[in-house]
Parts: structure tokens; sequence; C-alpha cells
């Protein structure tokens, strides 16, 4: 298994701004919970930042399409090896991982499904992909969408819908028999399903938004979403306490803005 951070939520808002952080520190809870059997292959790494606030050791294979993100994975120093590949081409033999995990990735993929044969012909017959992804609910969520429909007014609500997912290149937002469906067509089923992300979450990181544009410059112009590092540590520990308090458990009914899904190979595959 491998070794998880014990100060992931520090860790977290000192690399990503507080509107990424939020999301990304519900699904490190959901992973957490989970055995990680090694070596592991994370597919879509980006930047490096979740395998790097998660694990408290470095994850055995990373890939990613950018190759600006990979580089910024290299320097996290969060992977033993690195390729840049497309996820339906990865240079490895059949059932090489126990553990797939693919955060928050295959919904800005087109072309999912052969994705996912790939991570299915990698899969040991006793692994798990563990992956993240958009229900059918995640854009409804966001804030203008709310008030929009909050003002009745349904039509301007879905042209609004649709122009979000265009904007977060967001190509499959379903609900979760969907999801299961399409899955299933690549020879997986699930294990686990999990909601998470209830309505004021989803909204509060949506509304946080306008607050990080200076760190998507920053990580444009600057290669990291912090530009000043050691002003932010000064105030990263107000950060996490308010991150901790947001996280807090609620009412456990909502109808999921994410899903978590803990995939296996089908039997009858």
């Amino acid at each position: 298994m491998i070794e998880l951070r014990c100060d992931i939520e520090a860790a977290y808002v000192n690399a990503a701004p507080l509107a990424i952080a939020l999301e990304r520190l519900q699904e490190c809870r959901l992973y957490a919970q989970q055995p990680l059997r090694q070596p592991i292959l994370d597919l879509g790494c980006g930047d490096g930042i979740f395998a790097q606030s998660l694990f408290a050791q470095p994850v055995d294979l990373g890939i990613d399409l950018d190759p600006m993100e990979i580089e910024r994975s290299r320097q996290s120093g969060a992977y033993k090896r690195l390729e840049k590949c497309p996820g339906s081409a990865i240079p490895m033999p059949d059932k090489s991982f126990p553990t797939i995990i693919s955060n928050s990735v295959l919904e800005h993929i087109p072309d999912l499904l052969p994705v996912l044969r790939e991570a299915r012909r990698l899969l040991t017959d006793d692994g798990f992909f563990l992956l993240t992804v958009p229900s059918e609910m995640f854009e409804r969520y966001s804030l203008i969408c709310r008030l929009l429909e909050g003002a009745g007014l349904a039509a301007w609500s879905l042209k609004y819908r649709a122009w979000y997912n265009r904007f977060w290149a967001h190509h499959h937002a379903y609900p979760r028999e969907t999801w299961l469906a399409l899955f299933q067509q690549a020879g997986l089923e699930a294990a686990e399903v999990k909601g998470y992300g209830p309505p004021f979450l989803c909204t509060l990181c949506d509304a946080l938004v306008p607050l990080a544009l200076p760190a998507f410059l920053s990580k444009r112009l600057l290669g990291g979403w912090i530009a000043f590092p050691a002003l932010r540590r000064l105030y990263a520990p107000l950060l996490a306490r308010f991150v901790r308090w947001t996280l807090s458990p609620r009412s456990d009914n909502f109808q999921s803005g994410l899903l978590f899904f803990k995939l296996k190979r089908s039997a009858a595959e």
C-alpha cells in the first residue's frame, strides 16, 4: 500500500487556489478510504499537485498528453516515471496495475471508450480503477445557473449550462446510471459508487473561481498556481481551517454534483 500524507489539507491549500482545493480535497478523502496497492497508474496526472498532496511516496507512473503538465509533474517529484501519451495507448504490458486512478480527467476526453478499454487492459484481475467524474447536476449547481433557475429563467439556464460545459471542456457529465452503462461497454463494472459534491460545496467552489483568476494567470505565465509561495504559507493555516470546517459532514440527502467510482474487470468479460 502506498503511504498517505498526514497534512493533506495544508499541502493542497499551499499549492492551489481555494476553488480547486475544496473540490480536490473531497476527492482526497475518498481515495484515502481505499486500498491503494502498488504499482499505481495515474491516468491524466496533470501538474502532479493531486498526487503530491495526497501521497507521501511517489506514484509509480503518471501519464498525460500535455507536455507542459508532464514537466510540472516532473518538477513536483510526485512520480517515479512519467509518460507523455494518450490514455488510449499507454506503453505498458497487460495487467500491469492493481490500482489505476483518474481524478477529474475522463469528462475532458471526447472519445472516452478507447481510454476505458485501455484502463481495463492494464488492470490486474483483482485490481480497481478509481475515478471521479461530474454528474448531470454539476453545472446546475454553478452559481449563475442556480440564480437563473431561481428566477424562473429555465431557457436561459439551459443555455448557460451548455456554455458552462463548453468553457470547462466537459464532454461527459451524466447520471450515475449512464456512467455505469458506459463503463460496462468497456468491460468494467462498479464495486462501489459514492456521490459527493453537495449543492452548497459545488456552488461555493464555482463562486470562488473569480478569486482564482490571479492563480490561473500565474500558472500560465509562471508555471505554478501560487505566484508568491512564501506569502501563501503565512495564511495557508487559516485556509486549511476554513477547508476543514467547510468539508465537515453535513446531510447526505442531496443529489450529487460529482461521482466517485470504484471499478473492476467485468466478470462477464
